[in-house]
């Protein structure tokens, strides 16, 4: 089946761009089902797994781990998240994997251009905005001022870089690894999807693109 990944930086629009591709091309959007899906296999909340979505276990976390499994007595109340970061990326690697298979999909972040690259049928997108319209965005997204939206975003940045090398040992702005790499900042969110559209239709050979 032909998939789309899409990687984004926190306020390039990531989320509008999947969400009005996936309507155009009538495929199946993986965000927050495939967080509904990892969360049903690890018998958690959603929200348990939004917050180890795309990061690394922390040192504290790591000790944490350690500790409660060799010796319990020292942690006798549960402190941990109910899942980690590590078992929820061995569980995307799983799900992505089947989910693609089901259908035709876009896919949005969760190392996805990592775990299917080289995979025939699928098509890698990267989108970047320049630093103020990611603020701006985050902003008006979140409702926060433009001091907590900047550093929201040199969080994300950090996390999605340290998961995907921890991971998959990659870079996540490594251009390699897409086969389209678009500044939303420029473009817009409908420009975007036309410029998929269009380079899919060679990548993809048609799959279900459009005219």
């Amino acid at each position: 089946m032909p998939v789309i990944t899409i990687s984004r930086q926190l306020g390039a629009g990531g989320q509008a761009v999947a969400t009005l591709l996936a309507e155009q091309l009538g495929w199946r959007l993986l965000d927050r089902a495939l967080v509904e899906r990892i969360a049903e296999e690890l018998e958690v909340a959603p929200e348990d797994v939004e917050e180890c979505d795309e990061r690394v276990e922390s040192f504290v976390e790591r000790l944490g781990a350690y500790l409660a499994e060799g010796f319990p007595e020292v942690l006798p109340t549960p402190v941990l998240r109910p899942v980690s970061p590590e078992r929820t990326a061995r569980s995307v690697r799983r799900i992505v994997g089947a989910l693609v298979e089901e259908e035709p999909a876009v896919v949005v972040g969760h190392g996805a251009q990592c775990i299917l690259q080289g995979q025939p049928g699928t098509m890698h997108v990267f989108l970047h905005a320049p630093l103020h319209v990611r603020v701006a965005r985050a902003m008006e997204r979140y409702r926060i001022g433009e001091r907590e939206a900047t550093e929201r975003i040199r969080r994300s940045d950090g996390d999605r870089k340290r998961y995907v090398r921890e991971h998959f040992e990659r870079d996540w702005l490594d251009a390699c690894l897409y086969h389209l790499c678009l500044d939303t900042g420029s473009v817009g969110v409908e420009g975007a999807v036309d410029l998929i559209r269009a380079t899919g239709r060679q990548i993809l050979r048609g799959e279900g693109l459009g005219p």
